[in-house]
């Protein structure tokens, strides 16, 4: 009885560390998004949150365009404003901005959306297999599908 009486206090102690939110991320975390939708709610709620992760919890984040996706970065497409007050063109460019990465599909740009490089968001990276797998398949990275 006295051994668990002893033993309590450290079990409370290491449970309590399970709970606490981590502050700063580790050397090794990363996050890589994968957006496929251009619908709004949708699209807002990917780049709001890895913008969070970006700049709250210090994690590299990688958000990657593809499929209907890639028409979030087209610069010739007018786009819907969210609740939040911006259009998901505006929130990528605030993302980049911060020092987060946007790569987009090259073969969804040109076939789902039609788009041509010169009409990408500035900062957006055609995502390349020297580009794009090492943002995919980095030690520590997680990935998130929206």
């Amino acid at each position: 009885m006295k051994k668990t009486w002893t033993s309590l206090p450290l079990m409370l102690v290491l449970l309590a560390g399970l709970w606490l939110p981590s502050v700063h991320a580790a050397d090794d975390e990363k996050l890589f998004v994968s957006l496929t939708s251009d619908e709004i709610n949708r699209a807002s709620m990917a780049i709001m949150f890895s913008h969070k992760v970006l700049t709250e919890r210090k994690i590299p984040v990688t958000i990657f365009l593809n499929v209907e996706g890639v028409r979030l970065a087209d610069t010739s497409i007018p786009q819907a404003k969210h609740p939040s007050g911006k259009s998901p063109t505006e929130m990528l460019t605030g993302f980049l901005a911060d020092g987060g990465t946007v790569l987009i599909c090259p073969m969804c740009m040109k076939y789902v959306g039609g788009i041509a490089p010169e009409q990408l968001i500035e900062g957006v990276q055609i995502g390349k297999p020297d580009v794009t797998w090492p943002a995919l398949f980095a030690e520590g990275t997680r990935i998130l599908s929206y």
